[in-house]
């Protein structure tokens, strides 16, 4: 990246840290993130995430839709962690 890049992206940072809309990172991975000027001349960020989706474990099992579970536990009025938990097994 050229200087005005790397100026831009760090005060792009350091206003969304001020906000506290965004927080540091302990995570070992780091995501690149371009610069990209718009329409009409600003800049917004771009962040590239493929590289943590490769590394990204997968779901083993699909997560249940709530209709399904609802209908399950129809007419229950005592629940416990197992009726929960059995909709997703």
């Amino acid at each position: 990246m050229n200087p005005q890049e790397t100026q831009g992206i760090q005060c792009q940072v350091d206003d969304l840290l001020a906000k506290a809309l965004i927080r540091e990172s302990s995570s070992p991975c780091a995501v690149p993130t371009l610069l990209l000027r718009k329409k009409y001349g600003s800049m917004r960020t771009c962040v590239d995430g493929r590289v943590v989706n490769k590394i990204t474990i997968k779901y083993r099992y699909p997560i249940t839709r709530l209709e399904d579970l609802l209908n399950k536990l129809h007419r229950a009025t005592i629940f416990s962690k197992i009726d929960i938990r059995s909709g997703y097994c």
